[in-house]
């Protein structure tokens, strides 16, 4: 037993230490005032979509509202055999909306398909006409200077690739538990970019030079994998351009994505994005998940034999993640959030220990799909 209290030690040590490590990467992100540049890049912005009829008007409706010129970005919409009324709503769309460059493509060969995202994300950027590819989502939602921020900072960058920030919307208490659970990854992922190790980032609200993607290679490597078609890409980028993968550090730059409503989505959800965690070329990110895993089932453990040292533990995990959490939900103007943690602690590191395993057998849906 005294065993298990010295390895409990060292993992709280080493998960106190890794989320101040995360909360210093982030509070030194600088916050991005853009000066009044008048130059403009050019942008091509692809939204994959499979069954998005209730969603991408708005989406699109978002974009074609931007405070910035028609003539620097298209819009290419990539539809993934969808089954529903999508490709009709976007076609009366653009019809509706000439002035704005929309295209809209379709994946058609099964081949492609059983690819899933990264295929459509490759197709689109070969029908891309301008510099820089935006990835988003059909069910985000973004204010009007949500392409100008972005542009000005690439201007004044001259960054290859660039993390924007992205939020859940949330109206009820499971939906801002998991708003407040997803900042917190935003949070790591900006933090680690901003450490020289980056680890996360989604493609909701990802931006990078077309040229670069070739260069890369694109997702050679990792396109059997249904997940990872953000994180695999930037890691690539990264690995070429060390010093040119930022995060976008402002509030107009935010896209907002919609929570999960119910347990099964959020489980297949955190399914895929947990499958991909043994396939990183770069260790350490798979050792440091190891690490986070290892500690929340100390917690349960020690909870069950020593319940006192168990209780420090999850005092100690509280503790630490409430200076992080505070300091990344007051950028996202949801501080109010922080209340929900420690109700919400148990049930994130019960699904935290079923997930870890549970990902990587079997398979989940996605999408109306059964993949692995």
């Amino acid at each position: 037993m005294i065993y298990l209290q010295y390895i409990s030690i060292v993992l709280t040590i080493f998960y106190v230490l890794l989320i101040f490590i995360y909360w210093c990467g982030w509070i030194t992100i600088k916050k991005y005032v853009p000066n009044n540049t008048v130059a403009f890049r050019s942008f091509s912005i692809l939204i994959p979509v499979r069954n998005e009829a209730t969603v991408i008007e708005k989406c699109l409706e978002d974009i074609c509202k931007q405070h910035f010129p028609s003539q620097h970005f298209e819009v290419i919409i990539i539809d993934d055999h969808s089954t529903d009324e999508t490709i009709k709503v976007i076609n009366q769309f653009i019809s509706a909306n000439t002035k704005i460059n929309i295209k809209l493509l379709s994946m058609i060969d099964d081949a492609e398909q059983r690819k899933l995202k990264k295929a459509a994300i490759t197709y689109g950027v070969s029908h891309a006409q301008n510099d820089f590819i935006i990835l988003t989502d059909a069910d985000c939602e973004r204010g009007v200077e949500w392409l100008t921020t972005i542009n000005h900072f690439l201007i004044e960058t001259g960054i290859k690739m660039c993390y924007a920030p992205v939020a859940f919307s949330a109206t009820n208490v499971f939906e801002k538990i998991q708003s407040m659970e997803f900042a917190g990854l935003v949070g790591i992922g900006a933090a680690a970019i901003n450490i020289k190790n980056p680890n996360m980032c989604s493609a909701a609200n990802l931006i990078f030079e077309k040229n670069v993607f070739y260069e890369v290679e694109g997702y050679k490597g990792y396109d059997g994998i249904a997940s990872g078609d953000d994180e695999f890409l930037m890691h690539k980028v990264f690995k070429r351009y060390p010093n040119s993968v930022r995060f976008l550090k402002n509030k107009k730059a935010i896209v907002y994505t919609s929570a999960n409503t119910s347990i099964k989505q959020l489980a297949d959800q955190r399914r895929r994005w947990v499958s991909k965690s043994t396939k990183y070329e770069n260790r350490y990110i798979t050792a440091i998940l190891v690490g986070a895993y290892l500690f929340n089932l100390a917690i349960i453990v020690n909870l069950f034999t020593d319940f006192h040292f168990g209780l420090n533990m999850l005092y100690a995990k509280i503790s630490i993640e409430t200076i992080f959490l505070f300091s990344v939900l007051h950028f996202f103007d949801r501080k109010k959030y922080l209340l929900f943690l420690p109700f919400a602690e148990i049930f994130h590191i019960m699904y935290v220990l079923i997930i870890g395993i549970w990902a990587n057998y079997g398979t989940y849906s996605w999408k109306g799909r059964d993949v692995k």
